[in-house]
């Protein structure tokens, strides 16, 4: 996979997380739509961070490489604390957090499942060459 591809699964995880919340939103009580919204939405922007963060520590070297991934470290730690306050002092349902935490798996299974199938390719080039 190439970075077209990542911005495919940040695609596929903004539409999942939609339809997530609004499924939250239309038949579950506020805590379920809480933890789904709040999961859904730590999950779109971890997802978008580690994407920058990989893509800028690629093309760098050296200790501007190294400082780039301290911080992917740091935010995952920023993450787990986000996590834990929430379920500590938020009226949200904790397996509705686990569940849109999860959506990112989603849309990397969406993604892989049609890279795997192949799209057609454009007119000269083989799927490989795109």
């Amino acid at each position: 996979m190439d970075p077209k591809h990542l911005d495919a699964i940040e695609r596929w995880n903004l539409f999942i997380a939609a339809l997530l919340i609004l499924a939250g939103v239309l038949f579950f009580d506020m805590p379920v739509a809480l933890g789904f919204t709040l999961g859904a939405s730590l999950s779109c922007a971890n997802f978008y961070a580690i994407h920058r963060l990989m893509k800028k520590s690629m093309s760098a070297t050296g200790t501007k490489r190294a400082k780039l991934q301290g911080l992917l470290m740091a935010k995952m730690g920023v993450l787990m604390f986000l996590i834990f306050l929430a379920i500590k002092y938020l009226p949200i349902h904790p397996i509705a957090l686990a569940v849109g935490l999860s959506v990112f798996l989603l849309s990397i299974a969406a993604e892989s499942i049609r890279f795997a199938l192949g799209q057609r390719a454009p007119q000269g080039q083989t799927q490989r060459e795109q």
